[in-house]
């Protein structure tokens, strides 16, 4: 998909969206604050209690933000892309699969986004969250940080005061606080990436 055509659609989709979706889930953010510096690669990192939390995130930050970030890409799981009422649009998002396709992995792939100066939004969690469960956190965020010069973590906290269902939508019972953090780089990588990993999902969910 030509990089145009995916900035355009992601602009579109966020026009689109962006009033209804900090309506209906109530969202207060503090992305007003947010400075993005052009020199600088980022890497989105964030919490995920909810299958909306991409499209909330991306409809906090203003569109000047919003614009400069563009284009973004997202890690989906497979049997998303398998489904052709998913498949193009999905595409036209960024989204990449979450399994080796013609002989790149998700992270190779993303590795060459960086460079090439796109946005990368990552869950370092994996998984949707369940309350009171929670897996190692995966090491995909601190390895690109590490592998692509001048990158920087850009750490996000989703909050929501209920689950999402069609009650709640509809009563507007749904309170969502995104924070956005201080981006930073590690200053120092060891081979094991994993602590650092640990670090940064502390961070975020902090």
């Amino acid at each position: 998909m030509k990089r145009g055509i995916r900035i355009l659609v992601l602009i579109i989709t966020y026009i689109i969206l962006v009033a209804p979706l900090r309506f209906i889930f109530r969202i207060k953010s503090n992305s007003k604050y947010i400075k993005i510096n052009k020199n600088k690669k980022y890497i989105i990192v964030a919490n995920h209690p909810s299958k909306l939390d991409p499209f909330l995130v991306l409809a906090v930050l203003p569109l000047k933000i919003f614009i400069k970030l563009t284009p973004i890409n997202f890690v989906i799981s497979e049997n998303y892309l398998k489904k052709w009422y998913y498949k193009y649009l999905l595409k036209m998002w960024g989204c990449i699969s979450n399994i080796k396709r013609d002989n790149k992995k998700p992270l190779a792939i993303l590795k060459e986004k960086l460079n090439n100066n796109e946005t990368v939004f990552l869950f370092p969690g994996g998984e949707l969250e369940k309350k009171g469960k929670l897996g190692t956190p995966k090491i995909g965020a601190i390895y690109l940080e590490r592998e692509v010069k001048n990158s920087f973590l850009l750490p996000i906290k989703i909050e929501m005061s209920n689950k999402i269902n069609l009650l709640n939508l509809l009563k507007r019972n749904i309170k969502t606080k995104i924070e956005i953090k201080k981006e930073f780089r590690n200053e120092k990588f060891q081979k094991n990436l994993q602590p650092l990993a640990d670090e940064l999902y502390k961070r975020i969910t902090s």
